[in-house]
């Protein structure tokens, strides 16, 4: 069965709820990578959701942050695993369908890119960010963390090879 809301499954909710009054569905996303764990089975999707939160902390605003990114966390993901083509900022819809044994069926699709896969059925976010559209690559753009830690260590996006921001939750 289709899940129209996917904030049901999320084990830590409350850190999106604060930010948003309703979250956004999976649909429009920008996908800017996906990262599989090196310590068992999971997934990582980071995504820039289609809208800017309502209720964002007052330091985005005042640096008139536009944008919102997050990682999604899928935790043990099947032997099923299928991607094609490549994630660089494509545009995706993610969708999730129950199945037996409280898993869920994960379909991402967008134009030249499919992943499907099979994971458990509760979902993590971590790494929330904020930035601001036009200031060229946002990959180089001055990020907002939601945590406190991430805001200490990070004033960009860190490359892929450091673990402890793309491998830990």
């Amino acid at each position: 069965m289709p899940l129209p809301d996917w904030s049901g499954l999320l084990v830590d909710a409350g850190r999106l709820t604060s930010l948003y009054t309703e979250i956004p569905p999976l649909e429009g996303l920008v996908l800017r990578s996906v990262h599989l764990s090196p310590y068992g089975p999971g997934l990582k999707l980071r995504v820039e959701l289609p809208r800017f939160p309502d209720r964002a902390p007052s330091a985005w605003t005042e640096a008139r942050c536009d944008r919102f990114e997050a990682q999604i966390h899928f935790l043990a993901v099947g032997d099923d695993l299928r991607m094609r083509g490549t994630p660089d900022r494509t545009a995706v819809d993610v969708h999730l369908r129950s199945i037996p044994q409280r898993r869920l069926r994960v379909v991402t699709q967008g134009t030249d890119f499919t992943l499907e896969f099979t994971a458990a059925e509760a979902l993590q976010v971590s790494h929330l960010n904020a930035y601001r559209s036009g200031e060229g690559d946002p990959y180089d753009a001055r990020r907002h963390f939601e945590n406190h830690v991430d805001q200490r260590l990070y004033r960009i996006l860190p490359p892929v090879t450091t673990r402890p921001f793309y491998d830990s939750p």
